[in-house]
């Protein structure tokens, strides 16, 4: 059966060329289109899609605003799209926080040429979006303790779609004075980022920000890799970051870290795989386990998209799977030494 999508932008041209990708795909079909956000929400009560596109900046009544009067009503699965802007990567940003499941770009300036070239990217996402799990901002039970003595471990985490709402929640259940050092991998395009990492340094008290070049790898201290570049662990205790080509179609992605750093850490290596489409990571958690180190997964249950982290488990990469809520508890067993294998 087709699932049924509406087409919410403010310009002609982003709404007729949705509209014609969206009819090559044989699963879905467009049940209306919309040019702003108070006519978003009419149609949504009226015509009950199963998903929409929303777009971020909008007159009347802008995207946001829509979004929260939606989720609150009649919640879908919803794909923001947004202009590349300091400005349209915090509003994204905050449309995750409220429920959207994902996002795509759109050239500021609306360069046809570039959203043309962005086709494959947005109908992957509206496919994934389409069949997401959503509902309530996903909340972790914050953990107190902390282990005891040193801990030499190095906490690697990758995520994908539905994944900042999920690093969200991860970080804010994590305990103060966190002993090891985490390293982020959240697909994200560049100057998302840094809206990204300013959000989970606001909400999380483990001081957290984008890595730059030749940053050492510190206890305590959070390193997200930035839109554009791979992120990689170094022998000397550092990252570096580079512009190879895209892996699975990402860049930065979450192998390059993975595998990076079951080298440079071996078993003190714990790897974390959450949400999202596709299978990066897959390779480097069997890489880190291999060398001895630990990955945890983010089971079916509540992952938006079970796609990275069922790709891991399938490849043997994956030791044990927790629900969102209990990852947290799970990180914190593992540095303690409670938890090391787990069928």
């Amino acid at each position: 059966m087709k699932k049924r999508l509406l087409i919410v932008d403010d310009s002609p041209f982003i709404r007729r060329m949705l509209s014609d990708w969206v009819k090559e795909e044989e699963d879905i079909e467009i049940c209306g289109v919309a040019t702003n956000g108070e006519e978003a929400v009419k149609l949504v009560n009226e015509l009950k899609p199963d998903f929409m596109t929303l777009d971020v900046e909008m007159p009347v009544k802008d995207g946001l605003s829509a979004l929260e009067q939606i989720m609150k009503v009649n919640p879908l699965p919803i794909l923001m799209v947004s202009s590349v802007t300091v400005k349209g990567a915090e509003q994204t940003l905050r449309a995750l926080e409220l429920g959207a499941v994902d996002f795509v770009t759109k050239p500021q300036g609306g360069n046809s040429l570039r959203f043309i070239e962005a086709k494959e990217d947005l109908l992957a996402k509206l496919r994934a979006v389409k069949d997401a799990k959503f509902g309530s901002k996903p909340t972790a039970r914050v953990v107190r303790s902390v282990p005891r003595g040193t801990c030499d471990k190095v906490v690697l985490i990758a995520s994908s779609t539905g994944g900042p709402r999920a690093v969200m929640s991860l970080f804010q259940a994590l305990p103060e004075s966190f002993p090891a050092p985490i390293l982020v991998v959240q697909h994200m395009p560049v100057g998302f980022t840094t809206s990204f990492a300013k959000r989970l340094n606001e909400l999380s008290a483990i001081p957290t920000r984008e890595a730059v070049q030749g940053d050492k790898i510190e206890p305590g201290q959070a390193l997200l890799a930035p839109g554009g570049f791979h992120l990689v662990c170094e022998p000397n205790g550092t990252v570096s970051l580079n512009e190879k080509p895209s892996i699975h179609g990402v860049r930065p992605a979450a192998d390059y870290m993975f595998q990076s750093g079951a080298k440079c850490f071996g078993s003190k290596c714990l790897g974390v795989v959450l949400t999202g489409m596709g299978r990066d990571g897959a390779q480097g958690a069997v890489e880190i386990r291999q060398m001895g180190g630990v990955v945890l997964g983010e089971s079916e249950a509540t992952c938006v998209v079970y796609g990275m982290p069922k790709a891991a488990k399938d490849a043997g990469g994956i030791d044990a799977e927790f629900p969102l809520d209990e990852i947290a508890q799970a990180i914190v067993a593992n540095l303690s030494g409670r938890l090391k294998h787990a069928s």
